[in-house]
């Protein structure tokens, strides 16, 4: 007979502090990878804690914005304000199995060095239909290819203009390489970066449905889809002389930068298979050149 793992108490929250809990688990040292295409777009990976052992610490369960789809059964939870996965209540589950909690918001979890278990989730109910773009095509070059996706529920699209995406591509641009980031919002939400140059990017999708994040130095906005909670782009923010005059060095410096690049969630990108691709994983929590002078302090 083995005895139970004992249980420790980890904290997270959502990346904008909005809401923040506490959740006894035994060590996190794995987590599920659930391939179907909610979780593959926000890359979520799950725990199912024992809903007794799980408890709000600021903010309410309530409070967080709600999307469920397909039989309805499960209802996914996340930040309205940034996005961030937290939770998908399964009332009707199976036991153990009626909580499943994103261990991307756990602080200081290096979801790196997670094992991610497979579980083949596209398999059950009825496949999903991809979102037709439903806006202008971006710029286009000789020898390249044209790529389309979307949020989940498809109130937000978008094209990508680039080289064509398989084994051999690196990436393009002034920040070219495909990026897997561990800074406070890129782990929470499960990014992987493409970085086209902004004319080859084109997000579609009525105004008051795209949520833009804004934080630190202010000077970037990860767009959003409001209604599902997907994490879509990154938009270099339009700021006037007398705003980028009154920022730090550092923000002028990322300011003109980004202004050259729209970034891209790869995951979104419709038929792409990240596997085949060469992601690069990043430390940017701790590596970034030059340093965050405002660095992210967990709430």
């Amino acid at each position: 007979m083995t005895s139970e793992e004992p249980k420790q108490t980890y904290r997270g929250n959502c990346h904008c502090g909005a809401f923040v809990y506490e959740v006894r688990l035994p060590e996190i040292k794995s987590a599920v990878d659930c391939n179907c295409s909610i979780c593959s777009k926000k890359g979520a990976l799950w725990v199912m804690p024992a809903p007794e052992d799980f408890k709000v610490v600021k903010g309410a369960a309530s409070e967080l914005s709600s999307y469920n789809f397909g039989s309805g059964n499960m209802t996914h939870k996340f930040c309205g304000n940034c996005a961030t996965e937290i939770m998908v209540d399964f009332p009707n589950g199976p036991p153990g199995m009626k909580l499943g909690l994103n261990v991307r918001s756990i602080q200081d979890l290096d979801i790196f060095a997670l094992e991610k278990k497979p579980f083949d989730g596209a398999s059950l109910g009825d496949k999903y239909a991809p979102h037709a773009h439903k806006g202008s095509k971006p710029a286009e070059f000789e020898g390249g290819k044209a790529y389309t996706g979307s949020c989940h529920c498809g109130d937000v699209t978008f094209a990508v203009f680039s080289n064509p995406m398989d084994e051999t591509w690196v990436g393009e641009g002034l920040m070219g390489g495909i990026v897997e980031c561990n800074c406070s919002i890129c782990a929470r939400n499960g990014y992987v970066w493409i970085k086209p140059p902004a004319e080859q990017v084109v997000l579609a999708g009525d105004e008051d449905k795209i949520g833009r994040h804004v934080f630190n130095y202010g000077i970037l906005a990860k767009t959003f889809c409001k209604r599902c909670g997907v994490p879509l782009t990154n938009e270099c923010r339009s700021l006037s002389d007398e705003e980028l005059a009154g920022m730090a060095e550092i923000a002028q410096y990322y300011h003109k930068l980004c202004q050259q690049v729209h970034p891209v969630n790869a995951r979104v990108i419709d038929g792409l298979d990240l596997t085949r691709l060469q992601i690069r994983q990043v430390n940017g929590a701790g590596d970034l050149k030059p340093a965050d002078t405002n660095p992210y302090v967990n709430p």
